[in-house]
């Protein structure tokens, strides 16, 4: 959009702020906003909340599901109204709501249920939850690589309910960044993608817990995969954290050649081990693919 630009004075130029992002964030006369410099383009942001998002929804019995919830969470619904036809959708609603960050029931009906945000002060807190949710992953592979160690495959199901709980930091993540961007709004859609892949190798940290803890076994070879996968995880968090030169080369050498030894491996392998292999490399592909939005996110 152009804006008409208006001297006043002998040495203050002024442009109007569109109104509809003004009436979106309750922008006011007296209000302060954040005027930065970027290159050629002044970046305009405020802190204040936008107007909450609503949606009302009918659901058909077996439609609505617990993965519809946390769509609509991500997506940035502050107001969710549901009207259901049978108990499964309640069931799916309740099973998934705890993994929702500040989502709470404030109103049920025989057959319609509503649905609030009351996170405000959790959602300022993106940085902290992005840490979290690091930290959540990489405790996952660890404790698997410990459990194995030491022959506790009984453990395998406690550590694979932590891909759960790592949900729950992501999503709320990716709800920041749909409602509010990133601190940098240029650099959104590189944070959405380190973000998704923080817990996509979760999930494959889960997939592998499910395959050994069926299989009760890990030979040398596997073993020492998902060893170098979980020393390339943490080598994309001090990445992120306390990049240096040394660093970002060596995520770069690294993820390249990891990727092309599991491709060999898996090659090599068959049955059991090659399933597993499988899993391990996922791991790998999903952790060089947030090396790569780092990069982009830092350029």
């Amino acid at each position: 959009m152009k804006r008409k630009v208006v001297r006043h004075g002998s040495s203050s130029l002024t442009i109007t702020l569109p109104n509809k992002w003004a009436e979106k964030f309750h922008i006011e006369k007296g209000d302060d906003v954040n005027v930065e410099e970027e290159g050629a383009s002044l970046l305009v942001t405020t802190m204040k909340e936008s107007s909450p998002r609503k949606k009302v929804l009918t659901a058909a019995e077996g439609i609505f599901t617990k993965n519809n919830l946390s769509h609509l969470y991500q997506l940035g619904y502050d107001e969710i109204e549901i009207e259901f036809a049978g108990q499964q959708v309640l069931k799916e609603i309740k099973e998934r709501l705890p993994n929702c960050m500040g989502f709470e029931i404030v109103d049920q009906k025989a057959n319609r249920i509503y649905i609030k945000s009351i996170a405000a002060t959790i959602e300022s807190e993106f940085d902290n939850l992005l840490r979290k949710a690091f930290m959540i992953t990489e405790g996952m592979a660890s404790e698997l690589i410990e459990a194995l160690e030491n022959d506790d495959y009984g453990k395998l199901p406690e550590i694979r309910n932590l891909e759960s709980l790592n949900n729950k930091f992501t999503d709320i993540c990716i709800r920041i960044l749909n409602k509010r961007g990133y601190h940098d709004p240029q650099r959104t859609m590189q944070m959405y993608e380190i973000v998704k892949n923080i817990e996509r190798v979760a999930d494959e940290l889960k997939y592998l817990c499910d395959f050994l803890h069926q299989t009760k076994k890990i030979d040398k070879t596997v073993m020492a995969a998902l060893k170098q996968a979980h020393g390339y995880y943490r080598l994309f968090y001090e990445l992120f954290y306390k990049a240096t030169p040394e660093i970002k080369s060596q995520a770069y050498i690294k993820g390249k050649h990891l990727l092309l030894h599991g491709k060999e491996m898996l090659k090599k392998s068959k049955g059991a081990e090659a399933l597993a292999l499988h899993y391990i490399c996922n791991m790998i592909q999903k952790t060089y693919d947030g090396v790569g939005g780092y990069f982009a996110l830092t350029l």
